[in-house]
């Protein structure tokens, strides 16, 4: 039988988060989940960095009441946390006379401890892109006819073929005859393209991204695909540690980005080679068309699904 959980919501003020956090931290309970409105106007002013996009469910944080959320194993203990915690409220009321921290009132409930690895992994399955690539997270053995299997591990670095811009990029790859040639990947995250172009033939790959995180988990994965022998992966600004070049180059980036890459990755691009760019909204795609036209390249191949848009450039 699993073990409860009790979960306590405290709710507060902008001003009072940091007391009662520290409250809390006193007590003996450093863990807890924070509602700020003030993160809304932070993500609004690119506080967090830039954003092509936010999640709509977002805009709702601007109107929520701050809080504090804490869960505690309901043992033998869990009366004695209950009831320092609702002592420790009552202390901050009376102290605060300006009423600067809020209400100071909590809620308490019950929740199951459900065990959420075993129940996450429960929901990932195999799905295919294209007519040749099925993608698998790595405990899943089965096998499937016909199929060029790709195991990835789920959540750990951006790519795993789920969102819009990448699958695009793997729909590409998979039109094209990558036999015998290189890919270049900037911006590998997951390291996923890469790994698919040396599935579907090509010789050799190289990805880079700027965090060491995305890199180690490319090198995890490339083992996983036995392909750790055609594959590197680099931790580095971009192009910057590239001094060869590709048939294939992939940059499923952000727009801004795109731009600032265009005139620079001609210097990684084989004559006749090509240049995917993916991770583009559909009211951006005229930018970076633009840059690629002005630097010299021609458009041969365009999808785009739910508003994001791919774009296959050639060099003349």
């Amino acid at each position: 039988m699993e073990q409860m959980l009790t979960k306590i919501d405290i709710y507060t003020s902008q001003d009072g988060l940091e007391v009662v956090g520290a409250a809390l931290e006193v007590l003996g309970h450093p863990a807890f989940i924070i509602v700020d409105p003030n993160d809304f106007d932070r993500l609004m002013d690119g506080k967090f960095g830039a954003w092509d996009y936010f999640d709509k469910s977002l805009s709702s944080l601007k109107y929520a009441e701050a809080s504090i959320t804490l869960y505690l194993i309901d043992d033998e203990n869990i009366n004695k946390h209950i009831t320092e915690i609702q002592n420790m409220l009552e202390q901050l009321k009376i102290s605060d006379q300006d009423r600067l921290f809020g209400r100071l009132e909590c809620i308490i409930s019950s929740v199951d401890n459900v065990d959420w690895n075993k129940s996450w992994k429960e929901t990932v399955k195999p799905f295919s892109i294209g007519e040749k690539l099925m993608i698998c997270p790595p405990w899943d053995n089965e096998t499937f006819e016909g199929k060029t299997i790709l195991r990835i591990e789920p959540g750990q670095a951006f790519g795993t073929g789920t969102d819009e811009t990448t699958k695009l990029c793997l729909e590409v790859l998979e039109s094209m005859t990558l036999d015998d040639t290189t890919v270049l990947d900037i911006g590998c995250g997951s390291g996923i393209l890469s790994i698919a172009g040396l599935l579907l033939g090509a010789n050799s790959a190289l990805g880079i991204d700027i965090d060491q995180i995305a890199v180690e988990t490319a090198i995890t994965n490339a083992t996983m695909n036995n392909v750790s022998d055609r594959a590197e992966f680099l931790c580095g600004n971009l192009i910057d540690a590239v001094d060869q070049k590709y048939d294939i180059v992939c940059a499923n980036i952000i727009a801004d980005v795109i731009i600032t890459l265009l005139p620079q990755v001609k210097k990684c691009l084989k004559p006749g080679g090509m240049l995917i760019l993916s991770g583009i909204l559909a009211d951006r795609e005229q930018d970076v068309m633009e840059i690629a036209t002005n630097n010299g390249y021609s458009l041969t191949q365009r999808r785009e699904e739910n508003d994001w848009v791919c774009l296959v450039v050639g060099h003349r």
